[in-house]
């Protein structure tokens, strides 16, 4: 098994996203992103993979991280998978609505990598975690869920069913609907921020969904 392993050509990822991505929990002193569990996971299945980790904390969709993730897939790079996570800073902008977000952000980073390295790449969309000051049932809270719905629908209406999928965080990743405190202290380092434990149950949700594509 360890031999066709290594004749294998491993699985280029891209992990792209705010803070979430880059793994910051303890106020930013300590970083553990999920790229490192997902790693390790597709080590155990003895599949090579190759991820790079592009986590910028405190990154807004709109208009940075579509500009960064532009520049990053004009080098000449071709991925397998693109991961993207994005939206929990722009949420905080009150001058930004869910229609904004997805429309002049995450719809556009979809349709980049869509139509990237002729259209082989696929993609892996995910909705953006609760945060633990407003429950569901909160106002303040409709603009998160609105920008998971358009997520949801925009992979459920895709014309590229075999290269898109949804990792639902939103609900694979919840705090508010949880009862035990020391389960939501196990996975909630933060308001908006997980622990390792909690990156690590990311990383599963992740290869759960990529391994049944390959």
């Amino acid at each position: 098994m360890a031999g066709n392993q290594q004749q294998r050509t491993p699985i280029s990822i891209l992990a792209i996203g705010d803070s979430l991505t880059e793994g910051y929990y303890k106020y930013g002193r300590a970083f553990h992103p999920y790229a490192k569990h997902l790693t390790e996971l597709f080590d155990h299945a003895n599949i090579p993979v190759n991820i790079q980790q592009k986590g910028v904390s405190g990154e807004r969709v709109v208009p940075t991280m579509i500009n960064r993730l532009r520049r990053l897939l004009s080098n000449g790079t071709s991925y397998d998978w693109i991961i993207i996570l994005g939206g929990t800073n722009d949420l905080a902008d009150s001058s930004k609505n869910a229609d904004i977000i997805f429309q002049q952000g995450l719809q556009p980073m979809y349709e980049l990598c869509l139509n990237h390295a002729q259209k082989k790449t696929k993609l892996v969309a995910m909705t953006v975690i609760e945060n633990t000051y407003y429950s569901p049932q909160r106002a303040e809270d409709k603009d998160r869920q609105n920008l998971n719905n358009m997520i949801r629908n925009y992979v459920a209406n895709s014309g590229e069913k075999d290269r898109i999928i949804l990792v639902d965080l939103d609900k694979g990743i919840p705090y508010h609907s949880v009862t035990s405190e020391k389960e939501r202290e196990e996975i909630y380092d933060d308001v908006v921020h997980l622990t390792p434990v909690g990156y690590d149950r990311m990383a599963t949700l992740i290869f759960d969904a990529i391994k049944d594509k390959l």
